[in-house]
């Protein structure tokens, strides 16, 4: 089997989340590096704790090489980063990446296999999670290592793109240490039925971690000198209308069985990243309960990372060359807390 035939699966079964996929799916020369490089400018408005606030410029290069042999692909990647704030911020500003450094970003060998009614796909190593999920349980940022892979059916000629099991497991890399474990699985439903396309998982996560600092602290029902485990069910589905003007709806809510806590995220889209001068509008409402989410890895662009709510508003804007702006305006408040944080972000993306 030509490596053309299951190469788009391949990517497809490891593209992250309900996001767009970060590097492309079509077969490169062997070693040849892709890149891609990202510009911010970040400013966060605290009314009350003004020490708080903060304006920083960053940029984020990230380069990959990938060799393919037969049915196996080998990927390796680094991620560069500088910022005007350094990394004296990183942890007490609840970053998942240090601000100045340069990192291994990927390093892993995959393989697959398809036939017309089913497929399998395994990784091994440093890799991203291939799982969906939203910000409000995962940060797209973070890599492990250790084991991915999916199984399931498909049709060749027929709607039913995916319908199988994924499942990652290994040690989360962040600045905050802890020792943090990932296991979980995930059942996926795919479907594309020519103008609408629609998608569903349940989920299944487990994190483990030693207590330190806040973000990693320990759960209230469980001892701080001892190992914490948080487990996580969680459900989402999305459809997208392939119209004109492309419209999309995505939903995510994940339930701490122990607490019977919730969290959830909702999120409906306008346009396309794809068409040139077509602007997308996003719009992404977040709510974060004390134990409803997995915050020692949720995302880190919401500042708040448990115990809040709000509504966030993005415009990006597709250019030539594979040039992508957004403008970010979100809004978050504290349960308990009368007052707002306001975070405005300009983003500009050369993707490969």
């Amino acid at each position: 089997m030509q490596i053309h035939r299951w190469a788009p699966l391949l990517a497809a079964a490891f593209a992250f989340g309900q996001e767009p996929a970060p590097f492309p799916s079509e077969r490169p020369n062997p070693w040849k590096p892709a890149w891609e490089l990202t510009l911010r400018g970040d400013q966060l408005t605290n009314p009350v704790e003004v020490s708080d606030s903060f304006r920083r410029a960053s940029v984020q290069l990230r380069l990959r090489w990938t060799w393919e042999l037969d049915r196996i692909r080998f990927e390796g990647g680094t991620r560069s980063a500088l910022g005007s704030d350094a990394n004296r911020f990183n942890a007490p500003r609840w970053d998942q990446q240090p601000s100045n450094a340069t990192q291994l970003d990927v390093a892993r060998v995959a393989g697959a296999w398809v036939s017309p009614i089913a497929f399998g796909t395994l990784s091994l190593g440093f890799q991203e999670n291939g799982l969906l999920t939203s910000q409000a349980l995962w940060d797209r940022d973070l890599r492990f290592l250790g084991a991915g892979g999916a199984l399931g059916l498909r049709q060749a000629d027929g709607p039913v793109q995916e319908a199988g099991f994924r499942a990652v497991v290994g040690r989360v890399r962040n600045i905050l240490g802890g020792e943090v474990d990932l296991a979980a699985a995930q059942f996926v439903l795919k479907l594309d039925t020519g103008p609408f396309s629609w998608s569903t998982h349940l989920d299944r996560w487990q994190l483990s971690w030693n207590a330190a600092g806040v973000r990693l602290r320990a759960l209230p029902t469980q001892r701080g000198d001892l190992r914490q485990r948080m487990s996580m069910e969680a459900v989402g589905a999305s459809g997208t209308w392939h119209a004109v003007l492309p419209l999309e709806a995505r939903w995510f809510r994940s339930r701490n069985p122990e607490s019977l806590e919730t969290s959830e995220e909702v999120q409906v889209l306008a346009g396309s990243r794809e068409r040139l001068y077509w602007p997308q509008l996003a719009f992404t409402w977040q709510r974060l309960s004390s134990t409803g989410t997995l915050y020692p890895v949720n995302g880190d662009e919401w500042w708040f990372y448990r115990r809040a709510r709000g509504p966030r508003f993005d415009v990006s804007m597709p250019f030539p060359g594979h040039w992508v702006a957004t403008l970010v305006y979100l809004r978050q408040q504290a349960d308990g807390d009368a007052y707002q944080i306001t975070r405005t972000m300009l983003v500009l993306v050369k993707r490969f």
